[in-house]
């Protein structure tokens, strides 16, 4: 079967109490949702997962100082897990699907300084349809090597079963030829914000309160494939207003080892009296 790259997939999703629906779009059926980190000497621990349940197969490549790895996966299953959040004072809960940990069996003892899902095959997967395209060449994330904005974060407890995978030597898949090989989604033109005016009309004292976060999904070209409420105010009407001026902001594309590549921006709003 042939394999596809440079895809995306999206999603309408009937959220309840939205005045329109929402979205959400993928660029490969599984992605990396931990940063690798070295346990027992010279296993990389690892996690994959989506926005919805499936199984997938694929390949994970490896990047350390002394050169580039790939290690195969077999029909991992992706499963639900609630998370709760607390954001300001506001505290909401979001529906992660999440593979066991994988420890990948390096051959020798140096830290991985960069991982990502190089292709991927899902199966099972209702939501996103993600079966009907087969073997999946996905993009490298927009994350430098030297990104440790999750450092500091404390891994979860091991899972009950891990994943055991060994990794093995491979030609390096790419050769960084400028000076600033990664960077991430980027806004270039902020898009219009309009309040909704009925909020808080006849009391101003009454105008919500909270934050909105919403994420945008942005395609190498720079183009929005789409924007979605991830973390919601509470206010349909409000979580809306953030997601239009998300969509109709101009990005710029992550980039990775030099090349454009697909990624996601953070929008995050927060709203006082």
């Amino acid at each position: 079967m042939g394999r596809l790259a440079a895809l995306v997939v999206f999603v309408v999703l009937g959220l309840l109490g939205f005045a329109r629906a929402q979205a959400a779009a993928e660029f490969c059926p599984a992605t990396l949702v931990t940063d690798p980190v070295m346990v027992d000497g010279n296993f990389a621990r690892l996690r994959l997962g989506a926005i919805s349940p499936r199984t997938v197969s694929g390949v994970v490549r490896l990047q350390t100082a002394k050169g580039w790895y790939a290690s195969s996966f077999e029909n991992v299953a992706f499963k639900a897990l609630e998370q709760n959040y607390n954001d300001q004072g506001m505290t909401f809960s979001h529906e992660d699907y999440l593979s066991d940990d994988i420890m990948v069996k390096m051959p020798a003892r140096d830290p991985v300084l960069y991982a990502y899902v190089a292709q991927a095959r899902a199966t099972g997967d209702t939501f996103m349809n993600w079966d009907r395209y087969g073997d999946v060449a996905c993009s490298p994330t927009p994350f430098a090597p030297s990104d440790k904005r999750n450092a500091a974060r404390p891994m979860p407890v091991l899972s009950k079963t891990p994943i055991a995978l060994t990794a093995k030597s491979i030609d390096a898949p790419f050769t960084a030829t400028c000076a600033e090989p990664f960077a991430d989604v980027q806004v270039t033109k902020p898009g219009a914000f309009h309040y909704p005016g009925i909020l808080g009309r006849d009391d101003p004292t009454a105008r919500p309160t909270g934050v909105t976060v919403v994420v945008v999904a942005v395609d190498r070209d720079g183009s929005v494939v789409d924007a979605w409420v991830w973390e919601p105010i509470g206010t349909p009407m409000l979580d809306q207003s953030v997601v239009d001026e998300a969509r109709k902001a101009k990005y710029a594309p992550g980039k990775a080892f030099c090349q454009n590549v697909p990624g996601y921006f953070v929008l995050r709003s927060v709203f006082t009296q």
